[in-house]
């Protein structure tokens, strides 16, 4: 199983896998129904997703921002949020531009 979000050495430890901050609007597809979601935080392997009647742990979805979009499988399921991993690896350059695009929104008072 993918370690998105998990942390190395229990619950005082550093996360595997570095995430940044973000506020953007996504949309996440099953083969059943579309859920617009925000993505709070990403990092190369997955990001952390807030929004109503999210899809349950196990579930594949198609994760869409903007333009881009991959497949992802969710991982852990909570309370009107969720974790997901992509199944292709980020790579720098799209987190920079993930970042930009979220700073972007902050000063435009959408963030």
């Amino acid at each position: 199983m993918p370690a998105f979000g998990k942390k190395i050495d229990g619950p005082t430890g550093r996360r595997r896998n570095v995430r940044q901050d973000v506020v953007l609007a996504a949309s996440a597809l099953t083969i059943d129904r579309s859920r617009t979601v925000l993505v709070e935080d990403v990092s190369a392997e997955g990001a952390k997703l807030r929004g109503r009647d999210l899809p349950g742990k196990g579930s594949q979805i198609l994760f869409q921002l903007g333009k881009w979009e991959v497949f992802a499988s969710v991982v852990w399921n909570g309370r009107d949020e969720c974790g997901i991993t992509f199944d292709e690896r980020l790579d720098d350059e799209r987190i920079g531009r993930l970042e930009r695009e979220a700073h972007w929104g902050e000063v435009m008072g959408i963030g």
